[in-house]
């Protein structure tokens, strides 16, 4: 018997041999097979933008070498913002490309494309515009941020059948105190602050006078700054372009070309054309017309040349900037530098322990931060924050090691679109804060949230007994209310937290205790009401916190910048597919909402309705106790 087990054992451990070199194996020549040749630009290349690819604050992504890379990509495929900036600045000074096209319908995913994003993107297409190359847009029926970048554009084109979608932005927020109420779920919350927002979806069914307050005027100054930057790019008044979105909302092709805020009205293959001519292709047909003072007849004939025309031009030489990308990083990267300025991304929601993709885990992070702070070719860290905080004891934990490093090697922050209640608290620990005119922050407060399901469960037949020892034992379970002597001692916890936020403001911003309380109270405000108020010290974007950075650390001569946390290589992926780590329910809501790709009314719900209960699974403090935004914010 126990040879034969023995036998057993060793044909069991063959198998498992077998199968692993197999799949070895497999992934190898799948790899092989899939393998690219390096990037090429052609000369005369055109750099293409796709205004509805999502900007992220992330590391900047590897080149793909093969296929099999591309299927295990991170974070999806969502451009980091960095990594953008740098092509177009590379590009500038590339002679082997001759401009730019920018191609948008509208943006696919508000919430990663924040506005203060959008504006460092288009202040770097404007830069692009000075090396006297041209940017060409091509336009269907972009948005409000769409456009807003595109109008940098040396020449912008609308599509004859689109429209300019610029009825102003609207804030739009979901309730969900109806449907809790008519499946038995009960919230009771305690919070600090009359704007702290966050737990009004589950306990109003509509906006309270305070958070309607702090909406209306911090979208008011995101719209001023779009105002500002299309009426300065295409050369109208801000007053005339408020009285058009009023008056039209939907602005038709011949009323934008009227009002100015486009050059033209032409289908894409007249684009083409020009840009086939900037790149020296030479056309197949003569010149060809765009919708201009044409009659139908002329203009159905024009059309049917233009698209045999089309057919017959040579292939246009071009790159997309995802591909561009990595190119334009390997210039500027210094290999082997014996100084560095680290980037540290925090992007998305705070949570308490590892965290998952698009979640700052406050242990990984902290684990990532204490690494930065023993490595002596670090000279200065810049904290780049797009986040609406979450997790008060995982913000706390973050922003003790960032106190830490701030004691050996400056510290500087750099708010993308959104730094808010616990994104701003792990900002206390900064030298220096910059931000963007229309970056979202503040929301400086505090808020429990407990739920329970009595209602849904007795409806069912189940009900609960319990035995305890002390009188708070079950303070957080949800098989009933808390009752009024409980809610006091979350109240307390509440409060107490709130004290230990003010305090960190105050003395990283040096302003009195009372002016804090002031200007805190969970209210929300612009990068430009911060920078008057004191919570942020510069208007700005992450180009202007690094040579702030540097600037601190007294580095001269070259430096390298590195990113952080550390971008999982192929084989990572694969071993954890391999071990088939469970995802966190919030994760797998997460992927969910990026798979709905769709567009229209109907799949922006559920978008909107996934996010919600996404966040809603990210509520893991493990005291109960959160510093996070009013709500996602959503910005059309």
């Amino acid at each position: 018997m126990k040879q034969f087990f023995a036998a057993l054992a060793a044909n069991l451990v063959t198998i498992a041999v077998c199968v692993v070199a197999g799949v070895l194996l497999v992934i190898g020549i799948a790899a092989s097979a899939g393998s690219r040749p390096p990037t090429e630009v052609r000369a005369g290349s055109v750099l293409v933008v796709d205004l509805d690819q999502a900007l992220s604050d992330q590391p900047a992504k590897p080149e793909h070498t093969s296929f099999f890379d591309e299927a295990f990509e991170p974070g999806g495929s969502a451009l980091p913002l960095r990594s953008a900036l740098q092509a177009i600045r590379a590009a500038a000074d590339d002679e082997r490309i001759s401009g730019i096209l920018l191609r948008g319908n509208v943006f696919g995913d508000g919430v990663r494309s924040g506005y203060a994003a959008l504006r460092e993107l288009r202040g770097a297409l404007v830069d692009f515009g000075a090396s006297k190359k041209p940017v060409h847009a091509y336009l269907v029926n972009p948005d409000a941020a769409t456009y807003y970048v595109a109008s940098a554009a040396s020449t912008v084109t609308l599509d004859p059948f689109g429209s300019l979608l610029l009825p102003g932005l609207a804030s739009e927020q979901i309730f969900l105190t109806g449907l809790f109420e008519k499946y038995g779920i009960g919230v009771q919350v305690s919070r600090v602050g009359r704007f702290k927002a966050a737990v009004e979806p589950f306990t109003r069914r509509d906006m309270s006078p305070e958070n309607r307050e702090q909406v209306a005027s911090y979208l008011g100054d995101l719209w001023s700054e779009v105002k500002r930057g299309v009426a300065q790019s295409r050369r109208i008044d801000t007053l005339a372009l408020q009285s058009l979105v009023d008056s039209i909302g939907i602005i038709l092709p011949a009323d934008a070309q009227h009002a100015k805020l486009v050059d033209r009205v032409a289908y894409f293959d007249v684009v083409l054309g020009d840009l086939q001519k900037l790149a020296g292709v030479n056309k197949a047909a003569g010149d060809t017309n765009t919708t201009g003072d044409t009659s139908s007849a002329d203009r159905a004939t024009s059309r049917a040349a233009q698209l045999a025309a089309a057919i017959e031009q040579p292939a246009l030489p071009q790159i997309t900037i995802a591909a561009y990308a990595p190119l334009a990083a390997a210039k500027e990267r210094l290999i082997g530098g014996s100084q560095a300025v680290a980037i540290v991304y925090a992007e998305g929601d705070i949570v308490d322990g590892e965290g998952d993709q698009g979640q700052i885990g406050g242990a990984a992070f902290a684990r990532e931060l204490r690494k930065l702070r023993a490595d002596k070719s670090v000279k200065a860290v810049v904290l780049r924050v797009n986040s609406p905080g979450g997790s008060a004891v995982a913000s706390e934990q973050i922003q003790r090691e960032l106190t830490l490093i701030a004691k050996s090697k400056p510290v500087v922050v750099s708010m993308g679109s959104l730094a808010a209640s616990g994104g701003y608290w792990i900002s206390t620990a900064s030298a220096r804060i910059f931000a963007e005119p229309n970056t979202i922050t503040g929301s400086i407060g505090v808020f429990s949230l407990v739920p329970n399901i009595q209602g849904l469960a007795n409806r069912q037949g189940v009900t609960f007994d319990t035995v305890k020892t002390g009188r708070y034992a079950d303070l957080f379970t949800i098989a009933r209310p808390r009752s009024e002597a409980e809610l006091a001692v979350l109240q307390r916890g509440t409060d107490a937290v709130y004290a230990a936020f003010l305090e960190r403001v105050s003395t990283a911003r040096k302003l009195s205790l009372d002016s804090v309380k002031a200007i805190a109270e969970g209210r929300v405000w612009s990068g430009v009401q911060a920078r008057r108020l004191g919570l942020v010290d510069s208007l700005g974007g992450l180009a202007d916190a690094l040579k702030s950075a540097a600037s601190l650390a007294k580095l001269t001569g070259d430096y390298d910048v590195r990113e952080y946390p550390h971008v999982k290589t192929t084989t990572e992926r694969i071993t954890e597919l391999v071990e088939n780590k469970p995802a966190p329910v919030a994760a797998k809501l997460q992927a969910a909402t990026q798979q709905l790709g769709a567009r229209g009314p109907a799949a922006e719900l559920v978008r909107d309705l996934t996010r919600e209960l996404g966040a809603l699974m990210t509520y893991n403090d493990p005291r109960g106790l959160y510093a996070r935004m009013p709500y996602i914010l959503r910005v059309r």
